[in-house]
């Protein structure tokens, strides 16, 4: 392979296991949050800055893979979220990864340092959940990662419903990250919309996709494709399946989760 090839198809590597980890943990995450108004609930009465009591404690316990032609990423975590007021809220995550890589490429998530066929690294984040309104969430948290990657993370998910009360309620998510060790920034964006419910199960359906850029990224580069979920609000657990094309070529990935809630 010409030097100037191997150079490209390592950069193109590199950029496709991140957003192979990224969309991993948003896709995880974002299903986390869309359980958090299925189904709808009515409003609380105190105010924003009025201390909860009874306050209440949510864990989600999520998982997912993701498959393409020249790597594949698991992944599996912890998500706490703990009330303080109606309004805000103290969140926590911990994500354990693992990249499996072909071939010879470098290191992807710290270039030049040479080839490992697989990398394992944790990622533990803390910060503050937002109820902006019924239905609407926003997150911001920061962290780092221990293991074969050594970045600092700044992040933010948000989640909003359309349309609550419709039988075909529409949820969109958006998620932005931005890694300190190979400064590039990620961004996915879903648009599910309710298919089918009973008071069993929901059916989700629409599209998603990743986009990234900024470090050793030239331009914005991405990939996107159909989304298809299951919620079952009896479990308080559902998944998601996507599959589509992009700079990764043909890719698949799956997620799932598991949403636990106490009062205190």
């Amino acid at each position: 392979m010409k030097p100037s090839n191997r150079h490209y198809y390592l950069r193109l590597t590199v950029q496709l296991l991140i957003v192979a980890c990224l969309a991993l943990s948003i896709s995880s995450v974002a299903l986390a949050q869309t359980a958090k108004a299925l189904p709808p609930t009515p409003p609380g009465q105190p105010g924003p800055f009025t201390l909860l009591s009874p306050e209440t404690l949510n864990i989600s316990v999520y998982g997912g893979g993701y498959i393409s032609a020249d790597y594949g990423t698991t992944e599996q975590g912890v998500q706490f979220t703990q009330s303080i007021t109606r309004n805000i809220g103290l969140i926590g995550r911990a994500t354990g990864y693992q990249l499996y890589i072909h071939d010879d490429f470098d290191n992807p998530m710290n270039p030049h340092t040479g080839h490992q066929s697989r990398l394992n690294f944790g990622r533990f984040q803390g910060g503050l959940d937002f109820h902006i309104l019924e239905g609407t969430y926003l997150s911001i948290l920061g962290g780092g990662d221990v293991g074969d990657s050594d970045a600092a993370t700044v992040e933010e998910d948000f989640s909003t419903w359309l349309f609550r009360h419709s039988a075909h309620a529409i949820n969109l998510s958006a998620s932005s990250i931005y890694n300190t060790e190979n400064r590039v920034a990620s961004t996915e964006v879903d648009l599910r919309a309710v298919a089918y419910s009973t008071e069993s199960y929901t059916l989700l359906a629409g599209g998603g996709g990743a986009i990234y850029a900024g470090g050793f990224v030239h331009g914005v580069a991405g990939q996107g494709g159909p989304i298809f979920g299951l919620y079952l609000p009896g479990w308080r657990m559902g998944f998601d399946i996507q599959s589509g094309y992009g700079s990764a070529q043909e890719y698949g990935e799956i997620a799932i989760y598991k949403q636990i809630e106490w009062t205190e």
